[in-house]
C-alpha cells in the first residue's frame, strides 16, 4: 500500500468538492445581484475573481472556463437589467475587456491545477515506486527516520513503520561503526554523495545484518535530509 501522508495539496482538497460549490454558487448568486441593482460595472465583476479562483479547489479540469462562460452570460445579462450611467457603446465595451480579462485568467488557473495535479501523480507514483522497491529506503533528518519503506522495515527488523518513525538509526549500527556513520551522514547532509560498504545493523529483533549503504541529501517536508538506501544484505550468523 503507498505511504501517502505528505501527498501533494489537490489530493486532499478534493474532499470538500460540495462544500467548494456551493461557495461558488452562493458567491455567483451575490455579485449578479448587486450587478443588476448598481451601475459600478467593472467595480462589481472584479468579484468575480473570487468563485473563479474557488475553481482551483475542484477536481474537475476545465472548471475554470466554464465558470468563466458562466461569468461572461450573467455579464451581458446585467447589461440590459441594471442601471446603466453611460451609453450602451461603452457599457458592452467595458463587458467585452473584462470578459476578455476572465478568459486570460482562467487558462492561467486552468494550466496552474494541471501542474500541481501532474506533480501530484508523479509523487504518487514515485512513492509506489519507492514502497516496492526491493532496497530498503529511509529518510533520515534531525536525528530520527522519518520515513522507511517495507524493504527497510524489514532490514531493521520491524514489523511496524511507527516502531521506527523518530528512532535514529545510527543507534542501530554496530558500535564499532557508529563514529563512520555518523560522519558520513554529516557529509552527506552538506550535500555529498557517499557510500558505505558491510555495515552491520543490528536490527529490532535482534539480528545483525551487514548491508552496503548509499546516503544522498534530499528534500523532505520543507527541509534537509539525507536519503539512506541499503542493499545486497545478507544476514549474518
Amino acid at each position: 500500500m503507498v505511504y501517502m501522508r505528505s501527498l501533494t495539496w489537490p489530493v486532499e482538497r478534493r474532499k470538500d468538492f460540495i462544500r467548494i460549490v456551493s461557495y461558488m454558487i452562493l458567491a455567483t448568486a451575490l455579485i449578479f445581484v448587486f450587478d443588476i441593482y448598481t451601475p459600478l460595472g467593472i467595480m462589481i465583476w472584479i468579484l468575480y475573481f473570487i468563485p473563479l479562483f474557488l475553481t482551483v479547489y475542484l477536481s474537475w479540469k476545465y472548471a475554470p472556463l466554464v465558470m468563466t462562460g458562466i461569468f461572461i452570460l450573467l455579464m451581458a445579462a446585467s447589461l440590459f437589467l441594471s442601471p446603466r450611467d453611460i451609453p450602451i457603446e461603452y457599457a458592452m465595451l467595458n463587458r467585452a475587456f473584462f470578459a476578455f480579462i476572465l478568459v486570460i485568467s482562467s487558462i492561467f488557473i486552468e494550466e496552474y491545477v494541471s501542474n500541481v495535479e501532474g506533480l501530484a501523480l508523479s509523487e504518487e507514483r514515485y512513492r509506489y515506486l519507492i514502497e516496492c522497491s526491493p532496497d530498503g529506503i529511509i529518510v533520515y533528518q534531525q536525528g530520527g527516520i522519518e520515513y522507511v519503506n517495507p524493504a527497510g522495515m524489514r532490514f531493521l527488523g520491524a514489523d511496524r513503520r511507527e516502531n521506527l518513525i523518530g528512532r535514529d538509526i545510527i543507534n542501530m549500527v554496530d558500535p564499532q561503526q557508529m563514529a563512520l556513520v555518523r560522519e558520513r551522514v554529516a557529509q552527506a547532509a552538506l550535500g555529498a554523495r557517499m557510500v558505505i560498504d558491510k555495515v552491520r545493523l543490528i536490527g529490532q529483533d535482534r539480528n545483525q545484518m551487514t548491508v552496503g549503504i548509499s546516503l544522498t541529501s534530499v528534500f523532505w517536508n520543507k527541509g534537509k535530509a539525507v536519503q539512506i538506501v541499503m542493499r545486497n544484505g545478507r544476514t549474518d550468523t
